[in-house]
């Protein structure tokens, strides 16, 4: 009668040390995002304490792992880029220069672009496709660089009204840059 329960006892310690061994090895696989691992990509930014600020203030980072900070930054991006979107046409309606009125719907059109932009970055980093994703954060860039350009390339040079938001959305690329990078550099 002993036989058979040592033979168990034997499959269920086997058992435990297989799942023990399986939970350590995706422990090892997925690092998730505690003060370590975001300090060395906020590192890598531009703006520490922007990338840092991000990232705190959204609730989905506790349980991110790398992957998940690049969709996070993109996601953050994303509900920055609508909410802009959102707010150009009161923008609009307050404009009586046509200088200024064509200015901010080319901001418009941009942010649109963006927004496209940003999507198929969220699409390809949850396929894990990097390359992809870094083409489309780097049209994201440009898009709000364009924007701010309406602005400052030709007189009258005046501050854009959503200066605030496009210079959020090149810091939050950046993050996404700094997250891709931390890949490669682990």
């Amino acid at each position: 009668m002993t036989f058979p329960i040592s033979c168990l006892s034997i499959l269920v310690i086997s058992l435990l040390a297989t799942s023990l061994l399986y939970q350590v090895s995706n422990a090892i696989i997925e690092v998730k995002a505690d003060f370590a691992l975001l300090d060395s990509v906020c590192q890598k930014s531009e703006d520490y304490d922007f990338c840092m600020s991000s990232f705190r203030g959204d609730p989905r980072t506790r349980a991110a792992d790398r992957n998940g900070l690049v969709l996070i930054s993109i996601a953050i991006n994303i509900d920055l880029v609508e909410a802009t979107i959102d707010r150009i046409p009161d923008i609009l309606k307050s404009l009586t220069d046509p200088l200024d009125k064509k200015r901010i719907q080319n901001c418009l059109t941009d942010f649109n672009d963006a927004n496209v932009k940003l999507r198929g970055a969220y699409t390809a980093s949850s396929a894990r496709s990097y390359r992809q994703v870094v083409a489309f954060i780097r049209d994201v860039a440009s898009k709000a660089i364009d924007c701010d350009g309406e602005y400052r390339k030709n007189p009258p040079i005046r501050q854009s009204p959503i200066s605030d938001e496009t210079l959020k959305v090149t810091k939050l690329t950046d993050i996404t840059f700094a997250v891709i990078d931390s890949f490669i550099s682990t």
